[in-house]
C-alpha cells in the first residue's frame, strides 16, 4: 500500500478512537461500532509498517507497538461487552503509544548523529588523502 494511504489510515483511525472514546463515555449508541472501525484502520496501517531488519531496539519498539494493537482489541471488546475496563487498557495504550514515540524519535536523533560524525570522518579522511 502506498505510504500516505497508512498514514491517513493511522491519523483517521487515531481520531476515531479518540472521538469515540468520549462517545462511549457519554453513552451514545454509535460510539462503540466507531471505536471498532478506527481500531481496525488503527491495526491496519500499523501491520502495513512492520520493521523487517536486524536493529535489536527497533525490533522491540515494533512488538510494543504490536502489544498496544492487542490492547486496543481486547479495549474494543470490553467496551461491546459494557465492561469498565476497557479504559483502563485504553490508558495503558495511550501511555505505551506515547513511551515508544519518544523512545523512537531518540533513537533517530541518535541514528543520525552517529551518521553526521561518520560522514565528517569520511571528509576528513578524504580531504587528507587528497593533500
Amino acid at each position: 500500500m502506498n505510504t500516505k494511504l497508512l498514514n491517513a489510515f493511522f491519523a483517521i483511525g487515531a481520531i476515531l478512537v479518540l472521538i469515540s472514546s468520549v462517545l462511549v463515555m457519554e453513552n451514545v449508541s454509535w460510539g462503540k461500532y466507531c471505536f471498532a472501525v478506527g481500531v481496525g484502520l488503527f491495526i491496519l496501517s500499523r501491520s502495513k509498517m512492520i520493521y523487517l531488519g536486524d536493529d535489536f531496539r527497533l525490533k522491540r519498539l515494533n512488538r510494543l507497538y504490536f502489544l498496544s494493537s492487542i490492547l486496543l482489541v481486547i479495549s474494543a471488546i470490553l467496551i461491546f461487552r459494557v465492561i469498565g475496563m476497557w479504559i483502563l487498557l485504553l490508558l495503558i495504550t495511550a501511555l505505551n503509544e506515547f513511551y515508544i514515540s519518544i523512545r523512537f524519535s531518540l533513537y533517530e536523533k541518535e541514528i543520525a548523529e552517529a551518521q553526521k560524525t561518520k560522514d565528517a570522518e569520511k571528509n576528513s579522511t578524504n580531504k587528507s588523502i587528497q593533500k
